[in-house]
C-alpha cells in the first residue's frame, strides 16, 4: 500500500495555520441515512491530543494536534453479481484538544467534522489493508493521521473487497461497480455510526486516493453523483490513478516490456474472474495456469516480490500473440469492451474536482491524468515534474489536504 511515512507526514503540519478556521463550519445539509450497513465497529487505538501535539510540536512548534480514536467497522456491500457480502474498513475520529476549542471559541464557532474517504493504492497481502495495517503494527495510518490528527477530518478507510472482513474474495481490481459500492457503503454506513455515537459531523464529505485508489476515487464520485444525492460530495481528489483502462491497456500491451507485471497480471486475474475469460487464449503457459495462484490477500506470503519473481516483464511472453493482436487492432476485442465499459472518466463532475499527478511518473502514465482533464473538464495539476510513482504520494497528498482545508473553510 502505497501511504506516507511519518516524518514526511508530519511536515504538512504547516497547513495547521488553516485548520482551527475550517472547523465549525456551518452544516451544508444533513446526509440522509438509508438501510443498514453498518454491521460492527471494534476500538483499535486511542491516540489522546496532548501525545500527538507532542509529535507535532517536534516538527512544528506551536501547531494544534487533534487526538485519534480508530475503529475497525464491518459493512454490507454487493459484488458485481449481485451477493451481499461483509466487507471492512478503518475509520480514524479527530478529538479537538482544548486548544482548538478555544480558538474556535474565539471565532464564534462551534466544532464539527468532515468527512474524507481514502481510498488505498495497490496492495497484495491482507496485512497491507488499512484495517489489518494497524492490527498487525498497533500504529494509526499515516494518512489517517494526516488528514484526521494533523487536518481534523473524520477518516475512512475501505479495505475493499478482497481485504480484511472480505479477505477470502477475489479483489474487483479496477472493476468500477465493486470500487464504487465499498466506497459509497462505508460512507453510509459511517453516517449511522456517527448519529449513533452523537459525532458532529457538518454535511461535507471529501473523496481521495492514490494510483488504484485514485480510479476507486473517481469511480465513487461518479457513482454519488448520478445515484446518491443524499452523500453531499464537497471535494473530490484522485491521484495518479489509470482513469482510462482502455488507454491503459493499449500503453501497456502495445509495448515490449511491463514495468510492473503485478499490476498487469493482477488486472488480468480480476477481469477473468468477473467476466469468465478463458485464461488459455489471452496468456501463453505456465501463466494461463499459474496466474490465478498469485493473487489470494489470504495468503500474506504472495507479496509483490513474489508476485513479480513468479511472471516476466516480457509483453510477447506473457500474451498470446493472437490476442495481443486482436487487443490491438480490434476495437471489438472482449478486454478492451471491458475495459472502455469500466473506465471512470467518462463523466462530467458537478463537484469540485481536481486530478493530481506527476509528470515523471514511469507507472502510471501522466497522458491518463490530462486526458481526463481534458474530457472530465476539471483540472489536472502537475505535483512535480521529476518524482516517479511511488515517492509523487507524499507531495500529492500534502497537496490535496490543502485544498481540502481550504474548501471546507469556505
Amino acid at each position: 500500500m502505497i501511504e506516507l511515512k511519518k516524518s514526511s507526514l508530519l511536515l504538512s503540519v504547516t497547513l495547521t495555520a488553516l485548520l482551527v478556521s475550517g472547523c465549525g463550519i456551518d452544516n451544508t445539509g444533513d446526509n440522509v441515512v438509508g438501510k443498514s450497513e453498518l454491521v460492527s465497529v471494534t476500538p483499535l487505538f486511542d491516540v489522546n491530543a496532548s501525545t500527538m501535539q507532542a509529535t507535532v510540536s517536534a516538527i512544528k512548534p506551536g501547531s494544534p494536534a487533534f487526538g485519534i480514536k480508530g475503529y475497525r467497522m464491518v459493512y454490507k456491500t454487493h459484488t458485481s453479481k449481485g451477493e451481499e457480502i461483509e466487507v471492512s474498513g478503518l475509520v480514524t475520529v479527530p478529538v479537538p484538544s482544548a486548544l482548538i476549542l478555544a480558538g474556535l471559541q474565539q471565532q464564534g464557532k462551534s466544532y464539527s467534522m468532515s468527512i474524507v474517504s481514502d481510498q488505498h493504492g495497490t496492495i497484495f497481502p491482507d496485512n497491507e489493508a488499512p484495517t489489518s495495517s494497524v492490527i498487525a503494527t498497533h500504529r494509526p495510518s499515516a494518512t489517517g493521521t494526516l488528514f484526521s490528527a494533523v487536518a481534523g477530518f473524520l477518516t475512512i478507510q475501505p479495505d475493499l473487497i478482497g481485504y480484511g472482513q472480505s479477505n477470502t474474495k477475489p479483489h474487483p481490481y479496477f472493476i468500477e461497480e465493486e470500487s464504487a459500492s465499498t466506497v459509497v457503503d462505508m460512507i453510509k454506513a459511517t453516517l449511522q455510526f456517527a448519529t449513533k455515537n452523537k459525532l458532529p459531523l457538518n454535511g461535507q464529505v471529501y473523496l481521495t486516493g492514490y494510483s488504484e485508489g485514485g480510479y476507486v476515487t473517481l469511480a465513487a464520485a461518479k457513482e454519488i453523483e448520478a445515484n446518491h444525492p443524499d452523500i453531499h460530495l464537497s471535494g473530490v481528489a484522485p491521484m495518479s490513478g489509470p482513469y482510462d483502462l482502455n488507454m491503459t491497456g493499449m500503453g501497456v500491451i502495445s509495448a515490449d516490456s511491463m514495468a510492473r507485471p503485478d499490476f498487469i497480471g493482477g488486472i488480468i486475474n480480476s477481469y477473468a474472474l468477473t467476466y469468465d475469460y478463458n485464461l488459455s487464449t489471452i496468456l501463453n503457459a505456465p501463466f494461463d495456469t499459474t496466474l490465478s495462484t498469485l493473487y489470494n490477500a489470504s495468503d500474506l506470503s504472495l507479496t509483490k516480490e513474489v508476485i513479480q519473481a513468479s511472471l516476466t516483464n516480457d509483453i510477447a511472453t506473457f500474451f498470446t500473440p493472437t490476442f495481443r493482436g486482436d487487443f490491438l487492432s480490434n476495437s471489438k476485442n472482449a478486454l478492451r469492451v471491458d475495459f472502455v465499459n469500466n473506465s471512470v472518466d467518462d463523466y462530467k463532475p458537478t463537484s469540485p474536482t481536481q486530478l493530481y499527478y506527476c509528470s515523471g511518473d514511469t507507472i502510471i502514465n501522466p497522458l491518463l491524468a490530462q486526458s481526463a482533464s481534458a474530457k472530465m473538464g476539471v483540472p489536472a495539476i502537475d505535483i512535480n515534474t521529476t518524482l516517479d510513482h511511488v515517492p509523487c504520494a507524499t507531495p500529492s497528498y500534502g497537496a490535496v489536504a490543502a485544498w481540502f482545508v481550504e474548501l471546507r473553510s469556505k
